[in-house]
């Protein structure tokens, strides 16, 4: 991880080299996290100038990203707040039962519906609702996201070595050099369409593993708006993503 200075801020990128990457690109990801993607031959000190000269565009860009977290605060699990669902928000009720009632979660006429145990309560419900909310969402991503896969996966003529369906703290997806594809549990909480493209662009890293102008035709030959699904991704991420 790199660091520049500019004033009293400090702004820390990552850079990553490609092989096929023929200029310096600059990006501001959903988390406030930078990353620059730069062909090999280019060395470091010169990333560095170029990121210098870009700083200004990446503080607003994070700034942006700041005051669309404040709008979209962090969950704490109590009855009232909405969770969202492929797209659609659903609102939490926590239901009190009997102490040796085993907490589970349901999503039970437009409602999510969380059991705690009824002799606890205050911060250990939060945690518990969490837990369970959480082990819920799993659940159903990775239902939902092997479906979808095959469905693709058949169109495309490609399929994945393996499927992983986990956390992903900066990103949405990725695909590895041997085939095996991870997905972001919190895509289930986008419409299914986005979610369609995530799983898309995954799938096409099978056949290009570089964002060259031949992967996005590809895409664009499954999904012919995947930049008005990417473009939904870009601006809604932190509404799906604020349940740390």
């Amino acid at each position: 991880m790199d660091v520049i200075e500019f004033g009293n801020r400090k702004i820390n990128f990552e850079i990553k080299k490609g092989k096929r990457k023929k200029t310096v690109a600059i990006q501001v990801n959903p988390m406030a996290t930078v990353t620059v993607f730069s062909p090999w031959h280019i060395d470091d000190e010169k990333i560095r100038m170029i990121v210098r000269k870009k700083v200004g565009w990446i503080i607003q860009k994070q700034e942006q990203i700041k005051n669309n977290r404040d709008s979209n605060p962090v969950k704490e699990f109590v009855s009232g707040e909405s969770f969202p669902y492929l797209g659609r928000h659903y609102r939490l009720k926590v239901i009190k039962a009997s102490s040796d009632t085993e907490i589970n979660c349901r999503l039970v006429n437009g409602r999510f519906l969380v059991e705690v145990n009824g002799n606890s309560g205050g911060k250990g419900d939060r945690v518990a609702v969490k837990r369970n909310l959480i082990k819920w969402y799993l659940e159903h991503a990775k239902e939902k996201i092997g479906g979808r896969v095959n469905r693709f996966a058949q169109q495309i003529g490609k399929w994945p070595a393996n499927i992983e369906v986990k956390n992903q703290e900066k990103r949405w997806g990725s695909c590895s050099r041997t085939g095996v594809i991870r997905l972001n549990w919190k895509i289930i909480m986008a419409p299914i369409s986005v979610m369609d493209y995530v799983i898309v662009h995954e799938l096409c890293h099978l056949i290009y593993p570089h964002h060259s102008t031949q992967f996005w035709q590809k895409v664009q030959s499954i999904i012919p708006d995947y930049k008005r699904r990417r473009e939904w991704l870009k601006r809604f991420s932190l509404q799906i993503d604020n349940l740390n």
